[in-house]
């Protein structure tokens, strides 16, 4: 008994009432990119992803605008630990709760509307 440690668990906020359609096989976000926007190591469903210069994908360090996002695939289906090589799936279609998206993604839903047309949100 004296080996057994105690840890918090932690939660996973629901992003997705329903998935319909993910990106076959999912994306390489690149872990350099995604450090720059999350400190600490977890990139959270909901994140928009756009295609990064060297065939990975990153998220959108700066304030969304229709410019900056009209490459977008679609958000993350999963917390995601930021390792080497981070691997996620990325949702093309379904619905998703605007409150549960992660801050910069909650404050430019409008435009998201305009690029990912097959994802609803309420």
């Amino acid at each position: 008994m004296k080996q057994i440690t105690k840890q918090t668990a932690g939660r996973q906020i629901v992003v997705f009432d329903q998935v319909l359609a993910t990106l076959p096989a999912g994306v390489h976000i690149n872990a350099t990119e995604a450090k720059k926007r999350f400190t600490d190591g977890v990139v959270p469903a909901g994140t928009l992803l756009v295609p990064h210069t060297d065939g990975t994908y990153k998220p959108v360090n700066e304030t969304f605008s229709d410019t900056n996002i009209a490459t977008a695939v679609g958000l993350t289906a999963e917390d995601i630990a930021i390792d080497d090589f981070p691997m996620v799936a990325v949702v093309l279609s379904g619905t998703a709760r605007t409150e549960a998206l992660p801050d910069k993604e909650k404050a430019g839903v409008g435009f998201m509307k305009k690029v990912l047309p097959r994802i609803t949100f309420y």
